[in-house]
């Protein structure tokens, strides 16, 4: 009798040893299912930029604005990172140097394929109402007398033979635009009718040449001319405007997708929400140039012709 009591408790007790061991395992596996992973580092800082097309100091006013009230919105340092010219701008933002950057369309398309090379996203923020329905103007030098004229066919029969400049191989209202229409116009290159195309380097630097002579005709953004001050405003004297390009997109504000959905919205709703009737506001949208106008939401797609353009071979530099 002791002896079977004795081989039932030992039974008693193996089995309850199994069970306990079960239970501990069968405990603890979820618990290792469920260790946390490695969060992604949250982003400290937005370094911001746009590219040279006109005075320096302008453009650092103008994206110090934007800097200031955008460290308030987002709770996070943002800072402006001036660049040496368009290409920095380009790799910028798909090296991790640049979290946004305000670009023209040529640059802007260079820069989504520089993204995508680098299987990176990257996000259209904001543009201005005008952007969507951007022009370029042809100024002449008043001595040439060459006068406005209807089409760039007529430019190319009274303008041939004399100097013209563009402003950056890689402005898009500054040479690939305007290098379009004047193609499509006469079924000519500029380097066909002119005697010498140049590069000014940017839309301020054309209009300085042009009043000068040292070019005779030149391409530019329309409001670097229609806004032009001081200095500008003087050479703008000795120049007359003679044509103005069709429609295209142009300039947007485009983000690095890695500051995160979050901050992505953030950074939109500030650019869609900001109010003329708001003196801080009027004070941002006066700056970068909208006076009756506003920042709206746009698409990557609202750049594909700009895109067929540039994959049709355009020396952009």
């Amino acid at each position: 009798m002791l002896k079977r009591t004795a081989g039932s408790l030992k039974f008693l007790l193996a089995v309850a040893a199994v069970f306990a061991a079960s239970t501990v395992s069968v405990a603890e596996a979820p618990r290792a299912a469920s260790t946390p992973q490695p969060m992604q580092e949250a982003i400290k800082e937005i370094r911001i930029s746009s590219i040279p097309d006109s005075d320096a100091k302008k453009i650092e006013e103008q994206c110090n604005l934007i800097a200031e009230r955008l460290t308030k919105v987002l709770g996070i340092p943002v800072k402006f990172m001036p660049q040496q010219d368009y290409s920095a701008c380009v790799t910028g933002l798909a090296t991790d140097q640049l979290e946004m950057v305000w670009y023209g369309g040529v640059t802007a398309v260079q820069a989504m394929k520089k993204m995508d090379e680098a299987k990176k996203g990257c996000t259209m923020i904001a543009c201005r109402d005008a952007d969507m329905k951007y022009k370029s103007y042809f100024i002449a030098n008043k001595e040439a007398k060459i006068g406005a004229v209807k089409d760039l066919k007529e430019l190319a029969a009274k303008a041939e033979g004399m100097n013209f400049t563009f402003g950056s191989k890689s402005s898009t209202s500054g040479h690939v635009m305007p290098r379009h229409f004047f193609q499509d116009q006469t079924g000519e290159k500029p380097e066909d009718v002119f005697k010498n195309v140049a590069y000014s380097g940017n839309h301020d630097n054309t209009l300085k040449n042009v009043a000068a002579g040292t070019a005779h005709v030149g391409a530019m953004n329309y409001k670097n001319w229609d806004n032009a001050k001081g200095d500008m405003a003087t050479a703008k004297e000795k120049c007359e405007l003679i044509y103005t390009t069709p429609f295209y997109a142009d300039y947007v504000w485009m983000a690095n997708d890695r500051i995160g959905a979050d901050n992505i919205k953030k950074i939109k709703d500030f650019f869609l929400g900001l109010d003329p009737k708001n003196e801080e506001d009027q004070k941002i949208l006066a700056a970068w140039g909208i006076k009756d106008g506003k920042y709206v939401a746009c698409e990557k797609k609202d750049w594909d012709g700009i895109k067929k353009i540039l994959e049709a071979g355009v020396d952009v530099g």
